[in-house]
């Protein structure tokens, strides 16, 4: 079968609930994030995300009446980034051996207002690539953003590393069982055979929350 992005857009919208997926010739404007501009001012030196982790802050405050350790916005963050080019990347893939193009001048997405995820996408480039030029495509994508990541707080690579495997493994669970489900985790590198999360949240240092049955921290 011969897939357009439009097609394949159609394909993730289908598969994420959560996620509004659209075409478009040109970033969409106003409240969007470019992923190539953030990453760019990233590799600045400048903090792009700053006011993005202070509003996910701000509500762990509200909610938990405390001041909120500043690893918890900072990983909330982070994984919310990565999750935009994993699940583009990782749902196309395995629902059908291929997948938008994913570099960050392919990709823009809105937050959702009150949550602050990604509940938006946009796809910004026309070219299909078979999922091994996705898996290569995403990452690079993930390394840029991973590597001029400064949110003021240390986040170990396993931290920040193993939240890109979670999110693509987490991805790929969209998507019925199947021969391309098994492709796409093997070019993405990671076994959906893993039951614990490779990285933590930190979700649990807030008060009376419980760690989540996957968490790392039950090995």
């Amino acid at each position: 079968m011969s897939y357009t992005v439009g097609r394949l857009a159609d394909v993730l919208a289908d598969s994420v609930s959560w996620l509004s997926v659209r075409t478009a010739d040109s970033f969409p404007g106003p409240e969007w994030v470019s992923c190539s501009q953030l990453i760019a001012e990233q590799q600045a030196g400048g903090d792009p995300t700053s006011a993005w982790r202070a509003a996910a802050a701000a509500d762990y405050a509200r909610d938990y009446a405390i001041e909120p350790p500043v690893q918890v916005a900072a990983m909330f963050t982070l994984m919310w980034y990565v999750q935009v080019p994993s699940l583009v990347a990782a749902v196309s893939s395995a629902a059908t051996g291929f997948s938008p193009e994913v570099s960050p001048a392919a990709l823009a997405f809105k937050r959702h207002p009150v949550a602050h995820y990604p509940a938006e996408v946009a796809l910004l480039s026309d070219r299909v690539v078979p999922v091994e030029v996705a898996a290569a495509q995403h990452a690079a994508h993930v390394n840029a953003f991973l590597n001029s990541y400064r949110p003021g707080v240390k986040l170990g690579s396993l931290q920040r590393f193993g939240a890109v495997e979670d999110e693509v493994r987490a991805a790929l669970r969209l998507v019925k069982g199947g021969e391309l489900v098994e492709r796409a985790a093997e070019a993405f590198g990671v076994s959906l055979e893993q039951k614990l999360r490779t990285s933590c949240c930190y979700f649990y240092v807030l008060p009376n929350v419980t760690a989540c049955t996957t968490c790392p921290r039950f090995r």
